[in-house]
């Protein structure tokens, strides 16, 4: 069951985006039109007692926010990432595994990013479908990775599968509106896929918040003009940003952890990333809610620029002002503007 389920959710990521198409990376091809007809019909509907909900798991908070969003009251949504908790370094609990066990659908945000999380999947046992909301975007790499081009690989399966698991992409895709758009299109497939006596439901709630995420991306393009050309750099506590300044016109000029917050930067590292700041003239450091700051608060004062914190790979506390994705980008943006321009 687990191999089908893996299987079903390459095929469903893959041809959702590529044939969704709502300006997140990718055009469609005759494999990926073929994948989407396979994977709709090996998507089989989940038989639900009366009143029962679907049993649904998200890995990340960002991306359970997103889940809510499309599944509102309909589904039974766990999140198995807390409030804080770095994706990089997650560990599952004994309640986690459970969840996964007893859901319908698993939905993981892909990319490598719950790679810790593979053998949890796995012996998790049940009978849940596993999705990777992010299949099928173009991924970019990681410093030192190699991109991905799946115009190249033999066939839309074999692209997806080539992709999952990728110890070189960067699954930071979120910070790209137009890859949660791509998301909110494939969670809507799946969960109306799952449960059709709902899906007239998904449906409106996923074209609902869509046009607040078309919003939220058309503000951030507004916000990221009053920043001088010059000054759209970015110096962040890892490369997460990578996405965002692709899609809005910023360059990621280095980081403290130069791979991930789990691998320590070498002290050549450090002076590398502090000559680069100088050089380049960066005003600011950010430093991330999930990562260590220390080596991030050692970089900016050995530099002479301010630190300015950021969320990225979880939601904030409550009356932090990033409780929700979209609130989490607003107040990136904000922070982000106000220390550059």
């Amino acid at each position: 069951m687990q191999s089908k389920s893996w299987k079903v959710l390459a095929l469903v990521g893959v041809a959702t985006l590529l044939l969704g198409a709502l300006g997140a990376c990718g055009s469609a091809t005759p494999e990926a039109e073929h994948a989407l007809e396979q994977a709709l019909a090996e998507l089989e509907a989940v038989s639900l007692d009366r009143g029962e909900k679907l049993r649904v798991v998200a890995t990340t908070n960002i991306l359970g926010d997103v889940v809510k969003n499309v599944g509102g009251d309909r589904i039974d949504l766990t999140v198995l990432m807390g409030i804080g908790v770095d994706p990089h370094s997650y560990v599952a609990t004994p309640a986690d595994t459970a969840a996964i066990h007893d859901a319908h659908v698993v939905l993981a945000s892909g990319g490598g990013l719950e790679a810790d999380l593979e053998e949890v999947f796995q012996n998790a046992g049940g009978e849940a479908t596993h999705i990777q909301a992010s299949q099928g975007l173009e991924w970019r790499p990681l410093p030192g990775g190699q991109t991905q081009d799946a115009e190249h690989a033999e066939g839309a399966e074999a692209a997806a599968e080539h992709d999952h698991n990728r110890g070189d992409l960067d699954p930071h895709v979120w910070f790209s509106v137009p890859n949660v758009i791509h998301w909110v299109q494939t969670i809507e497939n799946t969960l109306s896929a799952l449960d059709p006596a709902n899906s007239q439901v998904y449906e409106e709630n996923a074209r609902a918040y869509t046009g607040e995420l078309e919003e939220l991306d058309a503000w951030i393009l507004e916000q990221i003009v009053q920043i001088p050309e010059a000054n759209r750099k970015l110096v962040t506590s890892h490369p997460a940003f990578g996405y965002f300044a692709d899609r809005y016109g910023l360059e990621q000029v280095g980081a403290v952890y130069p791979v991930s917050p789990s691998s320590e930067p070498s002290a050549q590292d450090i002076a590398v990333l502090e000559d680069a700041i100088r050089e380049v003239g960066v005003p600011a450091v950010f430093a991330e809610s999930t990562v260590n700051t220390r080596l991030a608060q050692q970089v900016a004062q050995d530099t002479g620029v301010k630190l300015v914190p950021l969320h990225t790979g979880s939601l904030g506390e409550p009356g932090s002002g990033a409780e929700s994705y979209i609130q989490l980008i607003r107040y990136d943006v904000a922070a982000i503007v106000e220390s550059l321009r």
